[in-house]
């Protein structure tokens, strides 16, 4: 559940951490002082203005990549190895923002899943830029103030950003769909995720948020399959509904929002999300029953 991590710990003497960590200068701070880092296997660990800051994929470090299982208890073993390491109480692991994300094992080509997935409250979501090195769309993202949500071929990307030779490439299972979100500590705030040290990282109460945070937030994605049953629905909801899903759409609401005022435009959106969680309560396409049940089976595993 818990993949990429950056944590903080305050008020640290260099002279207390740095032979233990082999922490080596890379640099010099705006003020003056010096920058010193390390790598602890794929995590980053940089010493700067007192401060000890820890970067990178907790899952990646545990097992060298982040494609297989990961669960719970796995993160809570790579922190408590990591305290133990550095010689410093869990307590004072302040994390600075967190990934939660799941990998989800598709039976069809991730492409027909990132197809279906049109918004989250009502704002959009839009095809992610492609990886270095490649033109090919393979994920999609919806960014709001308080965190973004991403899916993406975590297959593609994972042959991609993998070192293995072309003949271990079938080691990475095939069809992987990743379901990701990215929060800061303001953003966990927000959520009501106050004060999220190392230390709370391990108790099961935050590991029960987590996961309600990931389900509340997938249960409201409004899906666009084209397999959806329409009967039952009223005409005008049809054509509202088929033109809301257009790419002309947008153009709307950015003259409501310039034209007729901010008044109108929130009604216009408001109206809209209203008639999509309606259309939501219709019998499920194809595509996304399937993500749907295979999203339950992935969280249950972690």
């Amino acid at each position: 559940m818990i993949d990429r991590i950056t944590i903080y710990i305050k008020d640290i003497e260099l002279d207390d951490i740095k032979d233990r960590l082999d922490l080596l200068p890379a640099g010099e701070a705006k003020d003056g002082s010096y920058i010193y880092s390390t790598q602890l296997r794929n995590l980053k660990v940089t010493y700067k203005g007192r401060s000890l800051w820890i970067a990178g994929s907790l899952h990646k470090y545990a097992k060298g990549n982040n494609y297989s299982l990961f669960t719970y208890e796995e993160a809570k073993n790579v922190l408590l190895e990591l305290s133990t390491y550095i010689g410093i109480s869990l307590e004072y692991f302040v994390v600075s923002n967190i990934e939660l994300a799941v990998n989800i094992q598709m039976e069809k080509s991730t492409e027909k899943y990132l197809a279906i997935l049109h918004s989250y409250k009502a704002h959009p979501f839009i095809y992610m830029s492609p990886m270095k090195g490649t033109s090919q769309l393979k994920g999609r993202k919806c960014h709001l103030a308080e965190y973004t949500i991403k899916f993406y071929d975590k297959t593609f990307e994972a042959i991609k950003d993998s070192r293995l030779h072309k003949d271990r490439w079938k080691e990475i299972p095939d069809r992987l769909l990743r379901y990701e979100i990215q929060l800061s500590r303001k953003q966990l705030k927000n959520k009501g995720l106050t004060n999220v040290t190392g230390e709370n990282l391990l108790s099961p109460l935050h590991y029960t948020r987590f996961k309600r945070l990931m389900n509340s937030i997938f249960n409201e994605i409004v899906f666009d399959d084209i397999t959806i049953n329409y009967s039952g629905m009223l005409e005008d909801d049809v054509k509202r509904y088929i033109f809301a899903k257009s790419e002309r759409y947008d153009l709307y609401l950015q003259y409501l929002k310039e034209e007729k005022g901010e008044k109108e435009y929130r009604k216009e959106r408001r109206r809209t999300n209203e008639l999509l969680k309606k259309i939501a309560l219709l019998s499920k396409g194809e595509f996304q029953s399937e993500l749907e049940s295979k999203f339950k089976l992935a969280m249950s595993k972690i």
